[in-house]
């Protein structure tokens, strides 16, 4: 007779189906390399920094970040917007443009459309930019943090006070565009030599003042000055709108030809060139005419912060005749000039002051043609006999008297 069922053979029975497993072991518990646990604090360390929201917020806000999304913005998807919506914008806000007129949020993923009326109905315009306006604060989701702390306001716009910061990225630009300096065109400088510059001056000072130890061309540095420096062998790229100028569309004064195919395969990829886009790139502008001179100032895009205008206050009055005179000062004036003027005066102090080239600028200004004009006109209306008169006066004036 076989033996009785008990509550503790069933357990028996049961427990047999059962399988003990482990529990599973976190990827940090697996490290097993030599140095034990300082490899596992590190470890644990860089996830909880991988997993950390502030730190997670300080790379959205860097300024690295913020380039990064400004070079998402290009002539072709983010094309007739007004300042308001301008890619420096976007990008402080935390935005990066992704197709046509379409915005994403590069923390919450959030999708925004950026697209405006046409401009004949203005009160639509209107009402859809403002709208638009809006979103770019709004439109994140509420656990991110770009729409109420968004990158620094500083990172739009060049920070003239800042003397140290100005000369030091100066002297960054001119050094990588030297590197290349034998492959740079003919400048169209025209409008910056009516501002005063002079190109031999502004080289002449930078070789003594800024970088004595190098030989850099005076075309590097008015480069320089304007805000553009070196992205690659043939490649130009502006510092603030991050626009890219290719030198083969250019002549060469040395005779030299920019060819895509002298870039290196690891400096392709260090600056994101695939395999097909130059070779293609190359083919277009091949068969295109090149230009004889680069103007610094016109390649700039509209919304870039070096062609914006900078408002000086100039006082009408000096502090001494301020002193001598009974009436009260006048308020001082205002005028505006290009930041890129503003910040070379802070970085060279005295450059423009002296420069021949202003006044050369100035005999051609209009008040001063209008005064060789009103001159001629009075000649011409002026008698023969008056001008009989006065031309035997200038030549009594002319002869020295012998004794």
């Amino acid at each position: 007779m076989g033996s009785p069922i008990t509550p503790e053979k069933i357990k028996g029975v049961l427990s047999s189906f059962l399988v003990k497993t482990e529990p599973q072991k976190s990827n940090l518990d697996r490290v097993t390399k030599p140095g034990g646990d300082r490899n596992v604090q590190n470890n644990t360390s860089a996830a909880q920094n991988i997993l950390s929201p502030k730190s997670h917020t300080a790379i959205l806000r860097s300024h690295k970040s913020f380039l990064e999304r400004l070079d998402t913005f290009s002539a072709m998807t983010w094309f007739g917007k007004p300042a308001e919506l301008s890619p420096l914008i976007c990008a402080r806000y935390g935005w990066e443009n992704i197709e046509t007129d379409m915005l994403q949020c590069a923390g919450c993923k959030t999708i925004l459309s950026g697209k405006l009326p046409q401009k004949t109905d203005v009160e639509a315009y209107n009402k859809a930019l403002e709208k638009v306006k809006e979103n770019l604060v709004a439109s994140h989701d509420r656990f991110c943090v770009l729409g109420t702390f968004p990158c620094p306001e500083e990172f739009c716009h060049v920070q003239v006070d800042d003397v140290a910061s100005l000369s030091a990225s100066f002297i960054e630009r001119v050094t990588a565009i030297a590197k290349i300096q034998d492959h740079l065109p003919c400048l169209n400088d025209a409008f910056l030599e009516n501002l005063g510059y002079d190109e031999g001056q502004a080289g002449a000072y930078c070789k003594r003042n800024l970088v004595p130890d190098k030989d850099i061309s005076p075309a590097a540095v008015t480069l320089a000055f304007t805000g553009w420096t070196c992205f690659s062998k043939e490649v130009l790229m502006c510092s603030m709108c991050r626009r890219k100028i290719g030198l083969w569309n250019y002549t060469s004064p040395t005779g030299s030809t920019c060819d895509l195919g002298e870039i290196s395969s690891e400096e392709a990829e260090d600056h994101g060139y695939e395999d097909s886009e130059p070779k293609v790139k190359r083919r277009k502008f091949a068969s295109s005419p090149k230009k004889a001179a680069l103007d610094p100032i016109e390649e700039h895009r509209h919304w870039c912060p070096w062609i914006q205008q900078f408002c000086i206050s100039t006082k009408s009055l000096s502090s001494a005749t301020l002193f001598q005179s009974s009436s009260p000062p006048q308020p001082a004036l205002s005028r505006s000039i290009p930041v890129f003027i503003a910040a070379l005066k802070s970085i060279a102090p005295g450059l423009m002051d002296n420069n021949t080239g202003l006044a050369a600028g100035m005999k051609k200004s209009p008040m001063t043609e209008g005064l060789r004009c009103f001159r001629r006109a009075l000649n011409t209306w002026s008698s023969p006999k008056t001008r009989s008169e006065l031309g035997s006066s200038q030549q009594a004036q002319q002869i020295p008297t012998t004794t």
